[in-house]
């Protein structure tokens, strides 16, 4: 049982990342274009959109590549997890005004932003919940507290 969580916290550590990072790809090199899709949802004042679209980009690219490597999985997890429930709370807000633009999730446009992809972030959330619970240890370079330390076989001082 040990083994098949292990299997699913690794599977659900390397998805995660893999969206985070594909994700943050092109919001890190293109700032401005991040930046125009950001100001499309008037959620915050003009003059904070530069500013909050490059600290996302590069939160969801450290994210993911605290993933990849195995440290702090579960602070990692918890980061995601978080701006997971934010942008699902943006596409169900989206999908309520009817908004009909692009979400600027990914690279390359195309995802509109609305319902059906509020419920493939669900989807992405999952896993991403699963590691703040069971982060695992396989492929971890800071496997964390759940690691056992190395037992003392029988060595008497």
């Amino acid at each position: 049982m040990k083994g098949f969580k292990q299997l699913i916290s690794i599977v659900s550590r390397l998805m995660v990342a893999a969206v985070f990072i594909y994700a943050a790809y092109d919001k890190v090199w293109r700032p401005a274009e991040f930046a125009q899709a950001t100001a499309v949802y008037e959620l915050i004042p003009l003059w904070m959109v530069n500013a909050s679209s490059a600290i996302m980009a590069w939160l969801e690219l450290i994210v993911g590549v605290l993933l990849v490597l195995g440290i702090a999985i579960r602070a990692a997890a918890l980061w995601t997890s978080g701006l997971l429930v934010f942008f699902i709370g943006l596409m169900v807000y989206a999908g309520l005004t009817g908004a009909g633009y692009d979400c600027g999730c990914f690279p390359g446009g195309g995802h509109p932003a609305g319902y059906e992809t509020a419920l493939r972030d669900v989807a992405f959330l999952v896993p991403s919940l699963w590691l703040i619970f069971v982060p695992g240890r396989w492929l971890a370079l800071a496997p964390g507290r759940g690691s056992r330390p190395p037992r003392d076989e029988g060595l008497l001082l």
